[in-house]
């Protein structure tokens, strides 16, 4: 009986205590905030992966264009057959000082390529002449076809172009959550300034004559 009594008490307790929570404005703004903690969370790190992405994808963009208007802008060693003759140190050194865009962000995650393309005839496609890779990048094979962005080749069949690309592997900070790198990637196609082309006669994949 004793028991049974005390089970009673137990139990009035625990309804009244629920009640009182089920009326505590404090209670449901604790449960409230609980639901909409994980949420808010999420949102704040999409924002700041967002943010510093888009600051670097637009590094990587500005790096792709420094590099190749440094190419097409360079003083060459010597000119031949009406082409600018530059070495491969010379163009590492443009790649080197290409790379400083990046900061504050480390380079170190960072690889690029140059190249030269030759337009076809129908000015949508492109063969590669030589191409030149920075800090663990792929140089394009000799003979290489690639197609052309939008209409930059109209018109320009038999003209050459420098072809700069960059590509950043960003990995968001480990806030909140866990997310995959992501590879950034920019790129630009300008012609060469200081003649009609650029010969890369010791690069990783040399200057090879486009076949006729």
């Amino acid at each position: 009986m004793e028991n049974s009594r005390r089970s009673s008490r137990w139990r009035r307790r625990a309804i009244r205590l629920a009640r009182a929570l089920r009326d505590d404005a404090r209670a449901s703004a604790f449960v409230e905030g609980a639901l909409l903690l994980p949420v808010a969370l999420l949102t704040l790190a999409l924002l700041i992966f967002g943010a510093e992405g888009f600051a670097i994808d637009r590094k990587v963009s500005m790096t792709a264009r420094t590099v190749t208007d440094l190419v097409t802008q360079a003083t060459p060693t010597q000119y031949s057959n009406g082409s600018s003759v530059m070495t491969e140190a010379a163009i590492d050194n443009l790649l080197q000082v290409a790379s400083s865009v990046l900061a504050p962000y480390s380079a170190s995650n960072m690889t690029m390529v140059v190249s030269q393309v030759l337009v076809g005839s129908t000015g949508t496609t492109a063969t590669v002449t030589w191409s030149e890779p920075y800090n663990g990048g792929t140089a394009r094979t000799a003979g290489q076809v690639l197609t052309l962005p939008g209409t930059i080749g109209t018109g320009q069949a038999g003209s050459y172009f420098v072809f700069g690309e960059v590509y950043y592997n960003y990995t968001p900070l480990n806030f909140y959550m866990s997310l995959s790198p992501i590879t950034l990637y920019g790129s630009i196609y300008l012609t060469p300034r200081q003649s009609t082309s650029v010969t890369c006669s010791n690069c990783v994949t040399p200057w090879t004559a486009p076949s006729s």
